[in-house]
């Protein structure tokens, strides 16, 4: 019998495990918040398992950022909503580099 890869779930929950020492080491706000961070890579496990990488935590981190990413602009969407457009420190009229709509490309 040949050898099986691992699915992208199966090595979510190993890096979880992997870190299950750090985890046990935080304040236990930070573990709830912990928690939700590896949640957040495994609701995306099926775009994950797409990619083949030497370093699959790489996937990880990225879907941990993109769900971040989403909660930062329904964030902004409510501030918007009561207070208007918001504006970068010393950049009147402009949001950064994340800024919805910017081209990534320059």
């Amino acid at each position: 019998m040949g050898r099986t890869v691992p699915t992208m779930t199966q090595i979510v929950a190993q890096e979880e495990a992997n870190f299950a020492p750090f985890r046990r080491a935080l304040r236990k706000e930070d573990r709830a918040i912990f928690d939700r961070l590896f949640a957040a890579a495994r609701h995306h496990t099926a775009p994950a398992a797409y990619l083949s990488r030497p370093v699959p935590f790489e996937v990880i981190l990225l879907a941990m950022l993109l769900e971040m990413a989403k909660l930062v602009e329904v964030l902004r969407a409510r501030v918007e909503a009561f207070e208007g457009p918001i504006e970068a420190p010393g950049t009147p009229g402009a949001h950064g580099v994340l800024d919805r709509g910017s081209d990534p490309t320059g």
